[in-house]
């Protein structure tokens, strides 16, 4: 199936130019996208999730058009070389490197997926992180990067579920109504930490989708998730551990208003974080921000706790 790309024409409309661009060329039966800059070359480009066919990366030729290089780029495939069920997918600097990995969900016993970014190759890490034993039995939907207890690494958060509502009858050891995951991020590598993360990480549901946010601008991540045939549920994180935070509202003036496909960079004594704007996340921390229009605007020594709204500086 053709993937779709639609440009606002700034007045109410949009305009199909998905052959324009090039991805039109290139099908697929997509089920997630992630969008960053995966070579840092300060272009957003388009990771597609597929289901049971090769998942697809778009790199922004920075002229309007997009050349789909996966297979290139090392994510085409899992580290077996086969294609997997693509379900849910998410871009973040989980190693605080500076670029950008690809996590990517998937059906039960197929694991899912991590794809290392190094200098815009990857490489399939899900067993030599431990994240390979702890998801085979899982089936994956809505995910997202999120530091939920704001220690400064990107942990995971997977909706979960099974597709057949009797996988029971054929196969006892999987089920239908699956639980959530939270995976913690210890310096790279991840550990279940859901059985002390409140009642609903015990609680078998049959998730769907999940969005993310700040709901009561507390610094902390809360979660909203809908259920197949059930009702939506507010997670709300308690935080209160004693660690900082600090949420940026971004402005762009050159830029577009969003600043969608900003570069973030929070340059502490313990390092870096990166984070890049996109629909999927508005508020980010950071001392340095690269807009798209190439402007850089350093900040220095901001306060923490609180919401900060930065401006796009003229050129």
């Amino acid at each position: 199936m053709t993937h779709l790309v639609f440009h606002n024409n700034g007045d109410g409309t949009f305009t199909d130019v998905s052959k324009k661009c090039g991805i039109a060329g290139s099908p697929g039966k997509g089920l997630g996208i992630a969008i960053n800059d995966f070579d840092g070359d300060g272009w957003p480009d388009i990771f597609v999730a597929n289901d049971s066919v090769p998942e697809q990366l778009f790199r922004n030729n920075r002229n309007g058009t997009f050349s789909e290089i996966a297979l290139l780029s090392g994510l085409a495939y899992d580290q077996n070389g086969h294609a997997f069920a693509g379900m849910g997918v998410d871009a973040g600097d989980y190693k605080n490197s500076g670029w950008p990995s690809v996590f990517v969900n998937a059906l039960a016993n197929q694991k899912y997926k991590l794809f290392q970014n190094s200098k815009g190759t990857f490489d399939d890490v899900t067993d030599s992180i431990g994240l390979g034993a702890s998801t085979m039995s899982h089936s994956g939907w809505g995910t997202k990067w999120i530091d939920y207890d704001n220690d400064g690494w990107l942990d995971l958060f997977v909706a979960q579920g099974h597709v057949m509502d009797n996988i029971e009858l054929t196969e006892p050891t999987l089920h239908h109504l699956e639980p959530p995951l939270l995976l913690k991020n210890e310096q790279g590598r991840f550990f279940n930490v859901s059985g002390g993360s409140g009642s609903i990480f015990t609680t078998p549901i049959s998730a769907r989708g999940a969005a993310f946010g700040d709901l009561d601008n507390d610094g902390f991540m809360d979660i909203a998730i809908n259920c197949n045939d059930g009702h939506a549920i507010i997670l709300r994180n308690r935080g209160n551990n004693g660690n900082h935070w600090i949420t940026f509202n971004l402005i762009g003036a050159s830029s577009n208003r969003d600043a969608i496909g900003a570069k973030i960079r929070l340059l502490t004594g313990a390092g870096q974080q990166t984070r890049f704007v996109s629909t999927a996340g508005s508020y980010i921390s950071a001392s340095e921000i690269t807009w798209p229009s190439g402007i850089v605007q350093r900040l220095e020594s901001v306060s923490v706790d609180q919401i900060l709204t930065v401006k796009e500086p003229s050129r």
